[in-house]
């Protein structure tokens, strides 16, 4: 670790508190950061402690060097916003995002006024900008996720970053709306997929994991390593996952061949509002069969079951931008389910 790197969480938290900020730090306070997710409009999946635990844990396991500087914004010793922050180290280059994400903006509980949401956002994005200058990190992206709002404007954040000469480029997400009931959900499917949707569910023995199971969990886990040829991330993160099954925010959907072994399975992080697809593993001998779209047809009931309002499917990768054709596969493949697909903002800074 550098002497750059060890030094920069100590150079963030000056530069918060120069701002002129209140703030109170994610991980010395979680269960702040839980209550005040609770009172934001619609709570995305990757400003969830889950979320952002797991990123740290397979982070660290990997050898790479990554610090959570996420905090709660207070004004008058009340929650106004929590803000997902992170500082990595790569190739000798300090980077500072939102836990694998371009940096999101602060998420704002509700009844924060317009006026304040934007004196907070202005401070925000100049702390990032001298914040930047100290830690010699010349350049920092943005991205602003899906809020709920199947229309919506654009945010201060946006506006601002724009008046400060931020480039803007987009990207797209796709999601499904759980509010429609499920044959409506269906019949939104890609035409083939609703056959092999039927055909798997009498060929496999679905189910889902929602509490803790540790036989499971590590069937699952054996499974993945089976098929990966290896272990592909560390144990910690791993445990994290199984954890935030245990405690509501995820669950897993297994399928079982007519012996009752693991033939596929599925894990899906949640909060109360939305879902995310995580991971996912299937025996490769049996690609030649229905199993990701039996997984993720028994994944939108259970969301549905949980009554969450969005599922995010995953982002669309198109010819014309920079996406492998591996990434495009898959982005084809999840395509086929969502309902709607959002527009995604990156921002782009350059001292």
């Amino acid at each position: 670790m550098t002497l750059l790197f060890t030094q920069a969480p100590l150079l963030f938290i000056d530069a918060v508190q120069q701002s002129g900020i209140q703030y109170v730090a994610r991980q010395i306070h979680l269960a702040a950061w839980e209550q005040a997710l609770l009172k934001t409009h619609y709570i995305t999946v990757n400003y969830s402690n889950a979320l952002i635990d797991f990123y740290l844990a397979y982070q660290n396991g990997q050898d790479l060097e990554c610090v959570d500087i996420s905090f709660i914004l207070e004004y008058e010793n009340q929650p106004c916003a929590v803000w997902p922050l992170s500082l990595s180290l790569s190739n000798n280059r300090l980077i500072i995002a939102s836990h694998g994400l371009p940096i999101l903006p602060p998420l704002f509980v509700q009844g924060v006024s317009a006026k304040l949401q934007k004196k907070l956002v202005k401070k925000c994005q100049h702390l990032l900008i001298e914040f930047c200058q100290t830690a010699d990190i010349s350049t920092w992206q943005s991205a602003e996720l899906f809020s709920g709002f199947s229309e919506q404007g654009l945010s201060q954040w946006h506006l601002q970053a724009m008046a400060l000469g931020l480039e803007v480029r987009l990207a797209y997400d796709m999601f499904i709306d759980l509010s429609c009931d499920l044959a409506q959900i269906k019949s939104a499917f890609r035409k083939s997929y609703k056959s092999l949707i039927h055909s798997g569910l009498r060929l496999w023995d679905v189910s889902v994991m929602a509490q803790e199971d540790t036989d499971i969990w590590d069937e699952f886990h054996a499974l993945h390593v089976e098929v990966a040829g290896q272990e592909t991330r560390c144990a910690a993160s791993w445990q994290v996952q199984h954890q935030a099954i245990i405690e509501g925010n995820a669950f897993l959907v297994i399928l079982r061949d007519e012996q009752g072994t693991m033939v596929g399975g599925g894990f899906f992080s949640t909060t109360r509002d939305e879902a995310s697809y995580g991971v996912g593993v299937y025996q490769r001998a049996l690609f030649d069969k229905p199993l990701g779209h039996v997984v993720q047809y028994r994944a939108i009931e259970e969301m549905q079951r949980r009554g969450l309002r969005w599922y995010k499917v995953g982002e669309m990768a198109y010819p014309v931008a920079d996406y492998t054709a591996k990434e495009q596969s898959i982005a084809y493949f999840k395509q086929g389910f969502a309902s709607h697909v959002f527009p995604k903002y990156r921002l782009f800074y350059t001292a």
